[in-house]
């Protein structure tokens, strides 16, 4: 079947695995804490935002204030995939027996780049260094853990340092340093609350189809019934929240609009092989069997939105997804795309 181009995407790759001069990057899952995943802890504009962040639960027991730096402004959605980067990192290392990984990651410019599927051309560098200050001076204040009753105020980055003979260039970096604060980095070492994402996630240009994307990874997830939620947004952003849902074309999850029982206007996710009539067969497949059929398609360079469509058709022909697993891993196959 013919693939599908990816609309909006600067690349069909969503994440370079298989880089040999990168070792950190092979079999590497993007990862988010599910305490960052609902709550407005960053800009999703792609302007320099400096009013802060204010957030109140509706039943006024979580709170969040986002403040940023004059020179910096607020870190932006797009700087969380330096943070999504070094949860990862920590939580493979963490899986792989070092339950004392602390909270620091050395990493090149270069090797950071291509781990959030970004060019390394000269100006991304720069943009990159300019990222890593928003994080690193966004200060964020909020009671999310202990029950709610428990203050905490951090910087994503507590600290950075770098090594290069000249640091106000940053593509002469030879290594740098990346600290998380001590926040972020309890709740990884906890076990609890860290999710894997869809690595085409880095294919998200929007800010809001990125927090929406979030919300459903971590309330959807793979309930074969979905989620419903009421639009609390809808106040700022209904209009491009419904043509949102009338491209839906989030990753892994089908959006739609919907009421709840008492008429409210709500957003509807679930993930769509549970959509699908082949999906008595489908859904039955272990969850780890589906997601390495699903990343064997992406690791081929195919585009990742065509997948569940090649999937189905395959499935509905009677083949397994052991068959399509081996089929879409042969160097054949990924060379004759």
């Amino acid at each position: 079947m013919a693939d599908e181009k990816v609309p909006n995407a600067t690349r069909l790759d969503p994440h370079p695995l298989r880089d040999l001069f990168i070792p950190e990057l092979n079999d590497y899952a993007p990862k988010d804490h599910k305490d960052m995943m609902e709550r407005p802890f960053f800009s999703i504009a792609k302007r320099k935002r400096l009013k802060p962040i204010e957030y109140r639960s509706e039943d006024g027991t979580v709170t969040v204030k986002v403040s940023g730096n004059p020179e910096h402004g607020i870190a932006t959605i797009w700087d969380a995939d330096i943070i999504i980067y070094c949860i990862s990192r920590i939580v493979a290392a963490r899986n792989a027996g070092d339950n004392d990984a602390g909270p620091s990651i050395f990493v090149t410019p270069y090797e950071l780049l291509k781990g959030i599927a970004r060019d390394t051309g000269g100006k991304n560098y720069s943009d990159l260094i300019a990222a890593i200050k928003r994080l690193k001076t966004t200060t964020i204040e909020t009671n999310i853990r202990g029950e709610n009753k428990r203050l905490s105020m951090f910087n994503w980055l507590a600290e950075i340092e770098g090594d290069g003979s000249n640091p106000e260039h940053p593509n002469q970096l030879q290594m740098m340093e990346l600290r998380l604060s001590n926040w972020l980095h309890k709740g990884i070492m906890s076990g609890k609350g860290v999710l894997t994402l869809d690595r085409e996630w880095f294919l998200l240009k929007g800010g809001l189809e990125r927090v929406l994307y979030r919300i459903a990874r971590k309330h959807a997830g793979e309930q074969p019934q979905g989620w419903t939620c009421r639009d609390e947004i809808k106040r700022n952003f209904a209009a491009r929240v419904r043509n949102m849902a009338k491209r839906n074309n989030l990753p892994r999850y089908d959006m739609s609009l919907t009421t709840t029982a008492d008429g409210s206007p709500a957003v509807h996710f679930i993930a769509r092989r549970f959509l699908r009539q082949e999906v008595n067969v489908a859904a039955a497949l272990e969850t780890s069997e589906y997601t390495l059929a699903r990343a064997a398609w992406i690791d081929s360079g195919r585009d990742p939105r065509g997948f569940q469509k090649e999937f189905d058709a395959w499935r509905a022909s009677g083949a397994s997804a052991a068959q399509f697993i081996a089929t879409y891993s042969d160097p054949v196959t990924k060379l004759g795309r």
